[in-house]
């Protein structure tokens, strides 16, 4: 027991400091929760809850992170995104922390969240993550087998596209919405167009697009 309230606590601290690394990728400043301690994690095993917080984008403080840190079930998450009005929807990114794994159950409530409607019929566009506290330990991005992974600005699509000689992005190979790890990472959505470079000894840099689907 004790061993096991050892490794929770040391999955809490670890993947905080990598959340917060994923969160000032994204462009979050995040910078007065980096004084986090193994003794505040170890105070947070008991009172999960209490890590969340809220971080604003650098370059524009209306942009928002909801860091969420939950042990709810599913009716309880679902409830949670039902705070968020359909004006803060165009501003606001939501991150679930959870205890347990990321299954197939929450890669389709991050989808409905996203194409879920608005009263006037618009898409409300909640931008939702879940992460698994034991599976982001070790940042995912910083992994020596994973290529630098970059979403393509959406003014740049249309030159992109032209370039590669194709018509609609559905030409370009898929990388799923939330399913896949580093499209979570990075906060891929639906339409964004993910540009991958690889590098090797043997063929250098190689660059590939791909288009996130639902």
């Amino acid at each position: 027991m004790a061993d096991n309230n050892f490794v929770f606590i040391d999955n809490i601290y670890r993947s905080r400091l990598t959340l917060l690394d994923i969160l000032e990728e994204r462009g979050y400043d995040v910078n007065k929760y980096r004084k986090f301690s193994p003794a505040e994690a170890t105070a947070a095993a008991s009172s999960f809850s209490s890590l969340s917080f809220k971080a604003a984008k650098k370059n524009d403080n209306t942009q928002i992170c909801d860091i969420r840190y939950t042990t709810a079930g599913r009716q309880k998450i679902l409830e949670l995104f039902d705070e968020y009005s359909d004006e803060e929807c165009d501003n606001t990114e939501v991150v679930v922390m959870i205890p347990g794994f990321v299954t197939d159950a929450h890669h389709t409530i991050a989808l409905k969240q996203y194409t879920r409607l608005k009263e006037n019929e618009e898409r409300r566009k909640l931008r939702v993550s879940f992460f698994s506290i034991s599976m982001i330990v070790v940042n995912p991005l910083k992994h020596i087998l994973v290529p630098k992974h970059e979403i393509v600005p959406q003014d740049k699509h249309k030159e992109l596209m032209e370039s590669l000689l194709i018509t609609t992005k559905t030409k370009l190979p898929e990388i799923k919405f939330h399913v896949d790890p580093i499209a979570r990472c990075i906060g891929a959505v639906p339409g964004d167009i993910i540009k991958i470079t690889r590098y090797s000894a043997s063929a250098g840099e190689t660059i590939i697009y791909r288009v996130c689907s639902p």
